[in-house]
């Protein structure tokens, strides 16, 4: 699967699920989301077939609620996961986008 799918499937995978994908990670990136080894490791095969460790699926959750305060596509959402991946850093573009709609009371 895309990373972009990865991405958006997080929320619904079990408790201790971990999205790997194989670098430069960017939405197009292959990628597989996978369980921890008892051990908290990623599984062997995994890596052997050329994935490193992208992100846990709940702290995916996490930003993309953050990321969901703004107004941004499907594919900037995904952006700001890979940036956050690769970085342990927010994107410069987060301040730039303009914040979502909120109801008027």
């Amino acid at each position: 699967m895309k990373l972009i799918d990865a991405i958006f499937l997080s929320a619904q995978m079990p408790e201790d699920s971990v999205i790997c994908a194989r670098a430069p990670f960017h939405q197009s990136s292959e990628a597989m989301i996978v369980q921890f080894a008892d051990d908290f490791s990623i599984p062997p095969h995994v890596t052997q077939e050329g994935y490193a460790y992208f992100l846990e699926t709940d702290g995916v959750t996490e930003l993309l609620e953050m990321i969901s305060q703004k107004r941004s596509s499907r594919e900037t959402k995904a952006e700001f996961v890979c940036y956050y991946a690769s970085w342990d850093a927010y994107p410069a573009f987060y301040n730039d986008l303009e914040d979502a709609a909120t109801p008027t009371e």
